[in-house]
């Protein structure tokens, strides 16, 4: 529990330092002048491919659990899905927990199948999410000033100085050193097993429950559609490009400053980055990583660009906030009248 709440204060603190990195020098009345005359009425819109991007998800990741229980309830996995993007906005990493929990408890699954699936899910995001930022980097800005400016100098300069070769070095012993401890300790466990009973019964527990997520993890294999499971990754990297492209409209930015969808896609590829940094719901990392790249490569102001982030940060919590009760409302509702469990 405490060291729950350690991760979560830890992430607070995180993502308010970029909060601040993100508002300094802006003056809030300037922001609350500007968000006056916005068109909140492309709302509508956004909040229609934010929902699609919910369903497209849920979609594929019913592919890779549909080996397991072909009759999968759609409504659940959407509410799953949603369930989890919730809880990410009240701290760091809970929706990679809740949305196994409760699709298991609510399909009969084990959850750590399902978490292995989760797993699997974030590495397939973040290969896609590393190769679309490959080809932004070097097909889309190629100028190492821009990235620098983005990300910051000393970023820029670990990742491609040559003497950080041996910061890497001195990471992959670190890792090397940690996989050798975790290693020692296993065997440990397991001897102290052989000689307390009360022990092995919650070693052969955790090996049950590990071999389920090994099991989720390699999912991938048992895939048959995986034509359909890259098109509905292509559908969720759109449904995200057009979250961004559409607010673009909302500030007449598509006029005033020429911004199309590819533009659109250099921008939510680089708040993508601010996302997965953890900070509760990408507070403050998301508003700093758009504030900048809009201001770096595309010369809007910081007043409209942080205005910007926060309206289309504050439009999907508060979407995900008001759309998640409701569909949780309708599963319930659909497992009362089929006889299903209640979570």
């Amino acid at each position: 529990m405490y060291k729950r709440l350690l991760k979560i204060g830890l992430a607070l603190m995180l993502g308010a330092l970029f909060m601040w990195l993100a508002f300094r020098n802006v003056r809030l009345q300037e922001v609350w002048e500007y968000s006056k005359d916005i068109q909140f009425g492309w709302i509508i819109p956004f909040a229609i491919s934010a929902l699609c991007s919910h369903v497209v998800r849920a979609e594929r990741w019913r592919l890779l659990i549909e080996h397991d229980k072909k009759e999968l309830d759609r409504v659940t996995l959407i509410s799953g899905v949603l369930v989890g993007y919730l809880m990410n906005i009240v701290g760091p990493r809970l929706g990679e927990v809740s949305r196994p929990v409760y699709v298991a408890k609510k399909e009969g699954l084990s959850t750590s199948k399902l978490m292995g699936t989760i797993v699997l899910e974030r590495i397939i995001d973040v290969i896609v999410m590393g190769f679309l930022m490959l080809v932004v980097s070097v097909y889309l800005i190629s100028d190492l000033n821009l990235l620098r400016q983005i990300f910051g100098d000393q970023t820029v300069n670990f990742l491609t100085n040559e003497s950080s070769l041996i910061t890497y070095g001195w990471v992959a012993l670190f890792v090397l050193l940690m996989i050798g401890c975790a290693y020692i300790g296993i065997k440990l466990i397991l001897y102290l097993g052989t000689k307390f009973e009360t022990l092995q019964v919650w070693i052969d527990r955790a090996k049950d429950a590990l071999i389920l997520f090994k099991d989720g993890v390699l999912a991938a294999r048992k895939v048959q559609r995986w034509w359909l499971f890259i098109t509905l990754t292509v559908l969720i990297w759109f449904c995200y490009t057009l979250m961004t492209y559409i607010p673009f409209w909302m500030f007449d930015m598509q006029e005033v400053y020429g911004l199309d969808m590819l533009d659109a896609l250099v921008i939510t590829v680089i708040s993508a980055i601010g996302i997965a940094i953890p900070s509760p719901g990408g507070i403050g990392t998301y508003h700093y990583f758009v504030k900048q790249s809009l201001l770096v490569l595309f010369a809007v102001p910081a007043v409209t660009g942080i205005a910007y982030a926060t309206i289309t940060h504050a439009g999907m919590v508060i979407f995900v906030a008001s759309i998640t009760p409701l569909f949780l409302f309708i599963d319930k509702w659909r497992a009362t009248k089929a006889g299903k469990p209640i979570f």
